[in-house]
């Protein structure tokens, strides 16, 4: 917050920064109050906070100078906040609440580029894939939007947008 006792000054300036420690704590606020899955779940959801963290460091690289999108960090923030919508079961149509479509064509999009491939050797090496048959995947609407509303602040600080060609936030296919 920004405050200046000089009369006539503009109002303070009240933002929330948000980090990918703060996104970190949001999921695990939300597993402490059973608000979202089982640990399991809980700690796939973490590891993408981690990997997004760690694909931000080639925001500078790919940037050469202009003001573009920190485009592979932002994109699995995006998976993120679809991976909840999921658990959610925000979905149009029923039988498109399968995680494994979003992370396929994940993957058909980012697969080849350079600046995923640490992203996708971690991932591999997760153990979400010996788990993710058995384990409890839910989200509540209440920590759905505490969590996809902070995702979508440190996705527009990294430069991108939440939007998708409708304009709704967080519905598009692969946002």
């Amino acid at each position: 917050m920004e405050y200046s006792p000089t009369p006539g000054a503009p109002a303070p300036i009240i933002t929330e920064t948000i980090t990918f420690d703060v996104l970190r704590n949001d999921v695990a606020v939300a597993r402490q109050l059973n608000q979202l899955g089982d640990d399991k779940f809980a700690r796939s959801l973490i590891k993408n906070i981690d990997l997004a963290e760690k694909l931000s460091a080639v925001c500078d690289k790919r940037r050469h100078g202009k003001d573009k999108p920190c485009q592979p960090a932002v994109a699995v923030l995006k998976l993120f906040i679809k991976r909840l919508e999921l658990a959610n079961r925000k979905c149009d149509n029923p039988a498109d609440c399968d995680e494994e479509r979003e992370w396929t064509a994940f993957r058909k999009e980012h697969g080849r580029d350079d600046d995923y491939k640490d992203f996708f050797r971690d991932w591999a090496r997760d153990d979400w894939h010996k788990h993710k048959k058995n384990c409890k995947r839910f989200v509540t609407d209440e920590a759905l939007k505490i969590i996809s509303e902070d995702a979508g602040w440190l996705i527009k600080s990294l430069g991108g947008s939440v939007e998708d060609e409708l304009g709704k936030p967080g519905r598009g296919k692969h946002d």
